[in-house]
């Protein structure tokens, strides 16, 4: 006859499935937040790229710069043709989230 594990491995076994639910609901709901819409795009190259790359990156993709964001690897970009999202990742994109996220790469003057 087989027995049934201790209550307490029970109980971790029940958080660890509720915990990796969290983590996937979390995942969705961060996914649909940040994926571009109305074709504006906020479009990050890497860091270590030459100065300039993030418009070549947009202009390859058949984008527009709508904006800089005090960022050399950053800038906001635009396009009414579908698959923008995935042209820009496809010319060299590193990261391509929406473009009213962008207040998150502006620099402050210090006071």
């Amino acid at each position: 006859m087989q027995q049934s594990p201790p209550p307490s491995k029970n109980k971790f076994r029940q958080y660890r499935i509720v915990g990796i639910n969290l983590a996937v609901i979390l995942v969705v709901l961060s996914a649909a937040a940040i994926v571009p819409r109305n074709g504006q795009a906020l479009v990050i190259v890497p860091p270590w790229s030459e100065p300039g790359r993030v418009l070549n990156v947009i202009a390859d993709a058949g984008g527009s710069v709508m904006n800089g964001t005090g960022a050399p690897y950053a800038a906001i970009a635009h396009s009414d043709e579908p698959g923008f999202a995935f042209r820009l990742f496809k010319s060299g994109a590193m990261l391509v989230l929406d473009g009213s996220l962008a207040f998150f790469c502006r620099s402050t003057p210090s006071l």
